[in-house]
């Protein structure tokens, strides 16, 4: 099928959260022309988060967290092409061509692609024991999967590997870690954080092995014999890879978009093309905030990046200036992260880690940089707020308040 006899409208590449939530936004934000969103899965955007918990642990299988049910995208006027592919975008005749032979005239064309998971070559002779997080189908595959009796290696600890972890053990299974860092959740929260929440899952039976890696295996009829660099040898009747993502940009590439680590956007989400934007993990965005160019892996950033980038396209533009936010439900806590905390100890605390209502500030000149609370999400939110406007930092405020400068409490205790 041509463009011949279609409006050129807004082609939205990628139907997860992102891409669906900036077909909203456009609506939302007065759009009136097409809006067409080209996707691979088979299913209506949706969110991701619960696929390593709720999806895991819920006592039946629950429905999947639709961002609008299908009858809400029909009133809005949405259409989507799924089970599809997005294969060229041709920005001289504006067209994007899709797999099933339909070519769609656009005004703007909004990258939403994500990522595409790592995998591990080690792990070739044992492919049909592994498995990738990524999609609703692979939670509930993951959860016929894991259950009393079963040995499961998840292999990384990071926000996947660990609300895993704490799934499965929920479930019954031995659960074996493998984390090549040296740490816990490296990317999100400092040594000390990780060290207390290591103990969290060794408390739960978890047999986490950081500083280590895969470099071999082999099927032992039907199960995943796996090899590690120390020579340590571990059975498996399920692995989960759960390495983080490659920024799936291969057609902004072949679009001779600029690129580095993902997309690049300006403070609007335009590409190095103004008519073609980028959203959510597949985005490298400056931000001002930080002074650094970075992608935000998080749910939170789809949100904004849809947002800003379809205000732009109705004509009221605002630039993107959030605080990074993340959150991870550990057992039975709410661990939540704002800003940018760093790799050192907090300089001002109000209780201890685990305990409820934890909440410390990393500062910086003067300035809040980033915060770490369990179970307070309000205190984050507001913390969040307060890095955004790059507020101050009154010790004498927050002492008022029940929190105690780092240094002084290890004086304490000495």
């Amino acid at each position: 099928m041509t463009a011949a006899g279609r409006t050129a409208g807004v082609v939205i590449i990628g139907a997860g959260h992102a891409g669906g939530r900036t077909a909203e936004r456009l609506r939302h934000g007065g759009y009136v022309g097409p809006i067409d969103v080209v996707g691979i899965e088979r299913e209506l955007p949706y969110e991701r988060p619960p696929l390593s918990k709720g999806v895991l642990t819920a006592p039946e299988v629950p429905a999947n967290a639709y961002l609008l049910p299908a009858s809400k995208w029909a009133e809005l006027g949405v259409k989507f092409h799924l089970g599809c592919e997005a294969l060229w975008i041709d920005r001289v005749g504006k067209a994007v061509t899709v797999s099933n032979g339909t070519v769609l005239p656009y005004r703007k064309v909004v990258i939403a692609t994500g990522l595409v998971p790592r995998r591990l070559p080690a792990l070739a002779p044992v492919a049909a024991n592994v498995i990738h997080l990524r999609t609703f189908q692979d939670a509930v595959a993951l959860r016929q999967m894991i259950g009393a009796g079963r040995r499961a290696v998840l292999i990384g600890a990071g926000l996947i590997g660990l609300e895993t972890a704490a799934s499965a053990v929920k479930r019954g299974a031995a659960v074996t870690v493998i984390e090549a860092a040296d740490r816990p959740l490296s990317r999100f929260v400092p040594a000390y954080l990780a060290a207390w929440l290591a103990g969290l899952h060794a408390a739960a039976g978890v047999d986490i092995r950081c500083g280590r890696r895969v470099v071999d295996s082999a099927d032992a009829g039907g199960v995943a014999r796996l090899v590690l660099d120390n020579g340590a040898h571990i059975e498996a009747d399920l692995v989960l890879v759960g390495i983080g993502g490659v920024p799936n940009d291969r057609i902004a590439r072949n679009a001779g978009l600029s690129g580095e680590n993902g997309v690049v956007v300006n403070e609007f989400g335009q590409t190095s093309d103004p008519d073609i934007f980028a959203v959510g993990d597949v985005a490298a965005h400056f931000s001002p905030l930080f002074a650094r160019r970075w992608r935000l892996e998080s749910w939170k950033n789809a949100e904004d990046m849809a947002a800003v980038a379809a205000a732009h396209i109705c004509g009221s533009a605002a630039p993107y200036v959030e605080t990074p936010w993340f959150w991870t439900d550990q057992y039975d806590h709410n661990i939540q992260v704002a800003g940018v905390p760093g790799d050192t100890v907090p300089s001002f605390e109000r209780g201890r880690p685990g305990d409820r209502g934890y909440l410390a500030y990393f500062v910086e000149d003067g300035r809040l940089r980033g915060a770490i609370g369990i179970g307070c999400g309000r205190d984050v939110r507001l913390a969040r707020e307060a890095i955004k406007a790059g507020g101050r930092v009154d010790p004498g405020d927050l002492a008022a308040r029940g929190f105690a400068a780092t240094a002084a409490r290890a004086r304490r205790a000495s």
